[in-house]
């Protein structure tokens, strides 16, 4: 009975390994605001502030297991946001409220697409990535024209600077569902605008912390 029961188990355990799930599907939302301001003191009324930032973005991701611990997959990103910056100068003499000069700024999109890694352990994971397809369009940056004028058009990501990395907890919530929380970092280099390099070939560098809600679909 023993070398039966032994016999059924070896039997079983690659059945089991082969249909366990090595697709991985991720899809949630990014959010992220950032605010400076100036008062008196705290509590009095608020004005305009120094630094207003706000930004919302969806992001899909395809892994497929290729080690036991390790997949490789694409990422697809779009971010949707707003930032404003100005200079301090003063205090109206009537609200009490912070009054601001020099005010920049404007509506930006960006979209991002390439490959990753993902290094998983139980419920933990970490992730790098690479920006092969990118470009954003910014209100606030026409201070960067082209060389031939185009003050306007998309920036595109620089070849040599365009990464992602990201470290996460995946919590099983139904069978083959997860819910998925996780924070991203990305640096990345602008060095053209529509195909053509920055006026004195200049490079516009950006990086952030975002934060990832989101599900995971394993199959």
């Amino acid at each position: 009975m023993k070398i039966f029961l032994l016999a059924l188990v070896l039997c079983c355990a690659p059945v089991r390994a082969q249909h366990a799930p090595s697709w991985r599907i991720d899809a949630g939302l990014t959010y992220s605001a950032f605010q400076q301001q100036v008062k008196a003191m705290v509590g009095d009324p608020r004005g305009e502030r120094l630094v207003n930032e706000t930004q919302f973005g969806m992001m899909l991701m395809g892994t497929s297991r290729v080690w036991e611990t390790v997949s490789a997959g694409l990422f697809l990103q779009f971010d949707r946001g707003n930032r404003h910056a100005a200079r301090f100068d003063g205090f109206d003499p009537q609200t009490g409220k912070t009054v601001t000069r020099e005010k920049i700024g404007g509506d930006y999109n960006e979209f991002w697409a390439g490959p990753f890694l993902r290094v998983q352990w139980k419920q933990l994971f970490g992730e790098l990535g690479y920006g092969l397809i990118g470009f954003r369009n910014d209100d606030a940056r026409d201070d960067l024209p082209s060389e031939t004028g185009d003050a306007s058009g998309s920036l595109q990501l620089s070849a040599r600077i365009a990464w992602l990395a990201g470290v996460g907890a995946a919590v099983e919530i139904f069978e083959d569902v997860d819910l998925v929380l996780r924070m991203e970092y990305r640096l990345r280099y602008y060095d053209k605008r529509e195909g053509e390099p920055f006026k004195d070939m200049i490079e516009h560098g950006t990086q952030n912390f975002t934060p990832f809600f989101g599900v995971a679909w394993r199959f």
